[in-house]
């Protein structure tokens, strides 16, 4: 329909992406998610976390997640999906591999293929399947207030598996990217704590990761 009546109508897209309002209103609705996580991890622990961590594709959860602890003294992690490798084609990682451009209405940091187009990406979670991220994102990263990293499948996978067994805790395929950074992050840390936000549920998953990685 947008596609046809574009003169008249316009396409949201339920992330932190597109042009001006669209971003920063869809960063708002979703700072309730940062808000609260503040709130409760103050009230069940006494301090702040030492760090936190949310997976990015468009960005939405990040940016809803983050937006409780900017101005805090926290140190914030937002993870992209390194897919199968860094290859052009094989990840959606527009962050660390992207450049300036524009699409979809705004301007960000975005994939791009030989001829300057939005490049096809890959990610074994369909919600981080993207080829840019929102431009909040790509400032936050240009300000050095947010440090963007890479987990790839394998890490993804299994950090599905071990928060399942341990915790009986099923994550999406695109929270448990957040999962594995965080427990990597945990290991380099002789104090302090990690808040990872789990975004969605695995149960929709399951039949793909048994499918396709077998039960570990």
């Amino acid at each position: 329909a947008y596609s046809k009546e574009y003169k008249d109508s316009i396409y949201c897209i339920g992330s932190v992406l597109g042009p001006h309002p669209f971003p920063m209103m869809v960063r708002d609705f979703q700072s309730v998610v940062g808000i609260e996580a503040r709130e409760q991890f103050i009230d069940m622990t006494g301090h702040l976390p030492s760090a936190i961590v949310a997976c990015v594709g468009g960005g939405s959860n990040a940016a809803g997640l983050f937006a409780g602890f900017l101005n805090d003294p926290v140190d914030i992690y937002g993870i992209e999906p390194l897919g199968r490798g860094p290859k052009l084609g094989d990840h959606a990682a527009s962050l660390k591999y992207g450049t300036e451009g524009i699409m979809h209405g705004f301007n960000s940091i975005m994939l791009k293929d030989e001829n300057g187009e939005p490049a096809p990406v890959y990610s074994v979670a369909s919600g981080l399947d993207y080829p840019s991220s929102g431009p909040e994102h790509a400032f936050l990263q240009e300000i050095g207030r947010v440090k963007y990293d890479v987990i790839d499948d394998e890490e993804t996978i299994d950090a599905f598996f071990r928060l399942a067994r341990l915790e009986g805790i099923i994550p999406a395929i695109e929270s448990s990217h957040a999962v594995a950074y965080g427990m990597k992050l945990a290991k380099t840390m002789e104090h302090g704590s990690v808040l990872i936000n789990l975004s969605g549920r695995g149960d929709k998953d399951m039949d793909y990761v048994l499918e396709h990685y077998g039960m570990r």
